[in-house]
């Protein structure tokens, strides 16, 4: 008898501002990404999205209090200057700016992650939702979540933050490596490394483990030659030691004065298929990449 087939999604997001006008505007453009995916479906489904995602939708606040979002510095100043009395409090709490932004605008934060919740009820699948700031107490973190069709299944803090993340870019606190766990579903043991983490040795080692390791990502730089050979010690070298397949799904776009770059890719341990990124040599595991580092793609492999 064949073995039913699951199908395992790979989203890569080009940001564009427009898309986070408002949540129902961004959910519409999450509900067309689930649809082209499901018409492609077999049997179960995981579907994952990159770093960031959730971040973003303060853009709409931003928006909404008619602040120009052309830059990111600029855009906190405005909003600060413009919303100071109730920022003071989070902002003494938290030490940064941003995150007393994102404390104020924690209700918008849920609206957002609740898209994807809602998508994993309607569609009855599993998605990993990216992730987004979410404040906690005193300290702010870069935070994603599993969900299925019953609801939240996971929720995973970034351990390794990159400089824009530090106490003196965006005001977040690292998590630690010992609260990595795994998510126990359909399609065995799922890990998430939010990007940065996946290129930790101590990381993999503790999720070593895992059936599939999700990394969601978002690369704020060029797409160069070294940055390509540089991200081989991320989810390729997990794949090779940590998990037998390993997604890492890219934010790609220009938003806020920030510009990101990438190439997603599914990896199964020991396929080969002739793949490498654009400027790599082919190497085995990679069984999907994204063709372009900055255009919406959506890639898709059966387990």
């Amino acid at each position: 008898m064949k073995k039913p087939q699951r199908t395992v999604a790979c989203v890569q997001w080009q940001i564009d501002p427009a898309d986070y006008d408002t949540v129902e505007k961004f959910a519409k453009k999450v509900g067309i990404v689930m649809d082209q995916i499901s018409e492609k479906r077999e049997g179960d489904m995981l579907v994952a999205f990159p770093e960031d995602i959730v971040t973003f939708g303060i853009i709409s606040e931003l928006k909404a209090s008619g602040i120009d979002t052309d830059d990111l510095d600029n855009a906190i100043k405005q909003y600060v200057r413009k919303n100071r009395s109730r920022l003071i409090w989070p902002r003494i709490k938290t030490g940064n700016w941003v995150s007393a932004i994102f404390s104020v605008c924690s209700d918008l934060t849920e609206e957002y992650f609740d898209v994807f919740k809602k998508a994993a009820q309607e569609y009855s699948c599993l998605i990993v939702a990216g992730s987004g700031i979410v404040v906690e107490g005193n300290y702010a973190y870069n935070e994603s979540r599993g969900y299925d069709p019953g609801g939240l299944g996971i929720v995973q803090r970034k351990a390794h933050l990159i400089d824009l993340e530090s106490k003196e870019g965006l005001g977040l606190t690292p998590s630690t490596v010992d609260k990595l766990t795994h998510w126990g579903t359909d399609f065995g043991r799922i890990a998430i490394t939010i990007c940065y983490d996946g290129f930790q040795t101590s990381v993999m080692e503790k999720i070593k483990n895992a059936d599939i390791i999700v990394q969601p990502s978002a690369n704020p730089g060029p797409w160069s030659k070294e940055q390509q050979i540089d991200w081989l010690k991320g989810a390729y070298t997990m794949v090779e030691s940590a998990a037998k397949v390993v997604v890492n799904p890219m934010l790609t776009g220009k938003v806020l004065g920030l510009e990101f770059y990438g190439q997603s890719s599914i990896l199964v341990r020991n396929e080969d298929k002739g793949l490498g990124y654009l400027e790599t040599e082919p190497l085995p595991h990679f069984v999907q990449i994204a063709k372009d580092p900055l255009e919406d793609e959506v890639l898709i492999w059966y387990l």
